[in-house]
């Protein structure tokens, strides 16, 4: 039987919600996360161990990605979101006062919090799949993805006006980006609670079977969407989250820092329904291959880029950006028709979890590459890890058409 989803008055409707929803909080998220590097370096001195906060969230938003699935398998959507904004507000908060008192220790553990929170972001592409038919799978979850064209836009514009809110507190001006942050989730808590009725998971096809209770199956067109979505995390990970700390060493302001970030996160949304359309057309695997290229390009430019202006950079960043989008939005849609319905939900999750603890350890060895070489070095590397998705296609290519090697 093929899975027609919710009727298409619900379909629009609950789509809308989602993309409301995941719009405020990215719009949050980003800016928090564009401080975050610049917060730790200032407090440590060095930007040796600058990149471990933003790792310790991203650990945070696997975990959460694993255990909020897991939840939602059991409770519905709706709940499952609402737990993670809710986590989301409460860490956000808890940075704020960590920025304020200037305390480490307190910022890694409010940021877990904020990491955990912040996987309902994430999550919420695959609840818009569960209300649409199969053969839109991919349109529907780029259509989410897309929300974050508005905290791509707005999340970096909001530095300037929280520097204040921080500096009208009287405490670190930092800590006013964490307070707009908390804000925002709590707001987008409110969005899902009231608006997010019925709940997605009631449309989605679960399968004739029992839910698995133990270790859920991965095929191998799972594992070629795993492997896609973690290295296309890692590359932009390693690279984007040492590039405000780069700009600023070469003496440019934190107005130049939000610019180059928007045309990073722009690149990573705006052209999602784009992303969309075209893997449901020709395939999700071509799509993930073009933005390893992508992703690769992207890297390199960053690399040899003039550090006397941010042009140049601003570009390669969004190509990094767009490189990531390609890759997540087919990745997803991939993983999503590799998975058994009876395991859908959780293996999901596991995606998330596999995909954001590579993106975990990629955030804390950025900071301990830059230190150990340069942020040219650190770019290289990025780009020769986009090989390995080329290399595994090959691969299962010559598997599969073993006259034609």
């Amino acid at each position: 039987m093929i899975h027609e989803g919710a009727p298409a008055g619900i379909r629009r409707r609950l789509s809308w919600v989602l993309f409301t929803g995941v719009s405020i909080g990215r719009t949050g998220y980003i800016a928090a996360v564009t401080v975050t590097t610049l917060v730790a370096e200032d407090m440590l001195g060095s930007a040796t161990l600058a990149g471990l906060p933003g790792a310790v969230a991203v650990l945070g938003t696997a975990l959460g990605g694993h255990r909020l699935s897991t939840f939602m398998d059991r409770a519905g959507r709706r709940r499952g979101l609402v737990a993670g904004y809710a986590a989301m507000a409460l860490g956000a908060g808890g940075a704020a006062a960590a920025t304020a008192l200037g305390s480490f220790p307190l910022l890694v553990m409010a940021l877990a919090v904020f990491g955990f929170g912040s996987s309902a972001d994430s999550l919420s592409r695959y609840a818009a799949a569960d209300v649409h038919p199969s053969y839109r799978r991919g349109a529907a979850i780029a259509f989410v993805v897309w929300a974050g064209t508005i905290g791509s836009v707005f999340g970096p514009t909001l530095l300037a006006p929280a520097e204040a809110i921080g500096r009208a507190l009287d405490i670190e001006p930092l800590a006013g980006s964490y307070i707009v942050a908390s804000s925002l989730a709590a707001l987008a808590l409110a969005v899902i609670a009231m608006l997010l009725r019925p709940d997605p998971l009631e449309f989605a096809d679960r399968g004739t079977g029992s839910r698995p209770a133990g270790r859920v199956p991965i095929s191998a067109t799972a594992r070629t969407a795993l492997i896609g979505l973690a290295v296309g995390q890692v590359v932009m990970i390693l690279i984007m989250v040492m590039t405000p700390i780069h700009v600023r060493h070469h003496g440019h302001s934190l107005g130049a820092v939000g610019v180059i970030i928007a045309a990073h996160t722009l690149g990573m949304f705006a052209v999602s329904p784009i992303t969309g359309m075209v893997a449901d057309r020709i395939g999700r695997l071509p799509v993930i291959l073009t933005g390893q290229a992508v992703l690769a390009i992207s890297a390199v430019l960053a690399a040899v880029a003039d550090t006397a202006s941010t042009g140049v950079l601003t570009v390669a960043l969004f190509l990094l950006g767009l490189g990531w989008n390609l890759s997540f939005v087919a990745g997803s849609a991939l993983l999503t028709e590799g998975a058994a319905a009876e395991s859908r939900v959780r293996l999901q999750g596991i995606g998330d979890a596999v995909v954001w603890t590579s993106g975990a350890v990629a955030g804390l060895g950025s900071g301990l590459l830059l230190a150990a070489s340069s942020y040219a070095v650190l770019c290289l590397v990025a780009a020769c890890l986009t090989i390995l998705p080329a290399v595994l296609a090959i691969r299962r290519r010559m598997a599969a058409h073993p006259a034609a090697a």
